[in-house]
């Protein structure tokens, strides 16, 4: 039975040797636009992606500190926080709480809070958390120091704690940009 249908070119009943060349171009082209249609859906969700993140414009207004100097006060607001921002924001309030937590742990242990080695600078920012992270038993109170790419934040000994632009250092407690508000993190976050 096999034979006979050899005989007469069954190309299917023996396998690969007899194949049909147009079904196999078919089956290519099909191929083809299968992958040029996904290609489409993924350039429109692209498109519509980008439409609707949110626009991360910000508006600057300068205004005079006080009426007798000329210095001026600048004041960046975004207009809406792009995931970037917003993942920074939420980074600055975690390593905020991070240092409030370890500052009430070493206050809790040694009766008052630590003073910091040294004045705020870019180069004491890291050594100055010396206090919270290689305190003795049962500390250390904090793994790290907090990053200072896009915020630094500050500490004094009565426990104060601010947020400031990274690159700056004030060298004693600004309550303007205290940790408790709010809007610090998203102000001062870059």
């Amino acid at each position: 039975m096999g034979a006979w249908r050899l005989a007469i070119g069954d190309w299917r009943w023996e396998g690969p040797v007899g194949r049909n060349r147009s079904e196999e171009g078919i089956s290519s082209l099909g191929a083809m636009f299968s992958l040029a249609a996904l290609l489409v859906v993924v350039i429109i969700g692209s498109i519509v992606v980008s439409l609707t993140l949110p626009s991360t414009k910000t508006t600057t207004t300068t205004t005079p500190a006080s009426a007798t100097s000329n210095a001026q006060s600048t004041t960046t607001v975004a207009s809406a926080l792009g995931p970037a921002a917003a993942a920074e924001v939420a980074a600055c309030r975690s390593d905020v709480l991070d240092v409030q937590t370890a500052l009430a742990a070493y206050q809790a242990s040694n009766g008052s809070y630590p003073t910091p080695p040294a004045a705020w600078t870019a180069a004491s920012y890291p050594t100055n958390f010396a206090p919270l992270t290689n305190a003795p038993a049962p500390g250390p109170f904090l793994k790290m120091p907090p990053g200072d790419n896009h915020y630094v934040i500050l500490w004094d000994s009565s426990g104060h704690i601010w947020v400031e632009p990274p690159g700056t250092f004030s060298r004693t407690y600004d309550a303007a940009n205290d940790f408790t508000n709010p809007s610090t993190c998203a102000r001062v976050a870059r």
